[in-house]
């Protein structure tokens, strides 16, 4: 997806779009509530300094066992997307398999497919796996300062509005303990990091083979919940087993959007099916619910799950047949947070902050250096610092 595309959609999408020169002046008129459709509200909040983004901060509700999770981002006008499948969906799996090759030790040290992914992104790999963090300051820093090393286009990022973007889990008041706030070994992450390791067109059988190997084969994919597999985002707290994990703070939001393309031998369904899932009506919707049901039992066989197939879908793309998946297509927004009166909050920065703001930071210890301690990394901050 080009940058004019990219523009077009956070337009639409988020309610705040691009910022250009005009508005650099009188910012301050952006702080508005911004409805982007009847089932959102955009409340943006610029951040000038460090201690305005401090104050904001401290207006959140967070506890551990109830926590905010921040992710920063350079470039405000881009969509929250995994860049692995907004370039090509064919390309995931030819990427994991790729670096699979070079790295077959670490991989296959790695207990299951979401510790895999978590390696992968730890080293640069693009995947379905978002970064997000539980540091607010981490999070700043990726809003205002794009990685030296890797960014070839650093400029041209400082030069946009940044973005931070809250999430928490929605839990329901009456529930006591989160619902999609999940550990690594949970079920439904390893359905997300499985699908990862699928073809662009997969069956039902295929991934719970893939999935089994995360969990026990005493598992049966027959009960998996399809909404699992056709539109989900969970907030995953990964292990914190390396020192730039640490560092940030890091957790990732695992995503799946996939549209059923057979169901049996009918291809015609598969558009049926993917919308009755979408609905959501029944959450533990899973293969041995459609073979129970009148209008699917026909065309499946309760022992053949190869029978029900999905494709990836390309998230934002504008030529998908269900247009959730241009909208929200991985139900992302029930992650985001909302104030009481539901709004979505958002950090913004405008380009003109951001080099003070990073100053700041530093007198915090919250350098490039600090967010990836790699040898590479401090020595070139070292460079930077005293060869100034």
């Amino acid at each position: 997806m080009s940058d004019k595309e990219q523009f077009n959609f956070a337009k639409k999408i988020k309610g705040y779009g691009s910022y250009d020169g005009k508005l650099k002046s009188e910012y301050k008129s952006i702080e508005r509530i911004v409805r982007v459709d009847d089932e959102l509200c955009v409340k943006p909040k610029i951040i000038t300094s460090l201690g305005e983004y401090i104050e904001f901060i401290g207006s959140l509700e967070t506890s551990y066992e109830d926590p905010v999770f921040y992710r920063g981002q350079g470039n405000a006008n881009f969509t929250i997307n995994p860049t692995v499948l907004r370039i090509n969906p064919e390309n995931e799996r030819l990427m994991i398999d790729s670096f699979t090759r070079r790295f077959s030790n670490e991989i296959y040290s790695c207990t299951n497919d979401m510790a895999r992914l978590v390696l992968m992104q730890h080293y640069g790999l693009s995947t379905r796996a978002l970064d997000i963090s539980e540091s607010p300051l981490a999070a700043l820093y990726f809003a205002c300062s794009p990685m030296k090393k890797f960014n070839k286009n650093r400029e041209k990022e400082l030069a946009e509005w940044g973005e931070i973007a809250i999430f928490r889990d929605p839990k329901k008041e009456t529930e006591k303990k989160p619902d999609e706030l999940k550990v690594i070994s949970s079920a439904t992450v390893s359905i997300g990091a499985s699908t990862a390791f699928m073809e662009r067109k997969f069956n039902l059988w295929k991934l719970g083979m893939e999935w089994k190997k995360d969990n026990n084969f005493m598992r049966d994919e027959k009960y998996i919940p399809l909404r699992d597999i056709v539109r989900r985002s969970v907030i995953v707290r990964v292990p914190q087993n390396n020192v730039r994990i640490k560092n940030q703070h890091g957790a990732l939001i695992i995503v799946n959007a996939n549209e059923v393309i057979r169901v049996g031998g009918d291809e015609k369904k598969a558009l049926e099916l993917t919308e009755y899932i979408l609905k959501e009506d029944e959450p533990e919707l899973s293969f041995m619910s459609l073979i129970e049901d009148s209008r699917w039992k026909k065309l499946l066989d309760k022992e053949k799950t190869w029978e029900l197939e999905f494709r990836k879908i390309k998230p934002y793309s504008g030529e998908n047949t269900h247009k959730i998946f241009d909208k929200d297509p991985f139900n992302l927004r029930r992650l985001f947070y909302r104030d009481k009166k539901g709004n979505q909050l958002v950090a913004l920065i405008p380009p003109e902050a951001k080099k003070k703001i990073v100053d700041d930071l530093a007198r915090f210890n919250i350098t490039e250096d600090f967010i990836y301690p790699d040898m590479d990394n401090v020595a070139n901050e070292i460079n930077e610092q005293i060869n100034k």
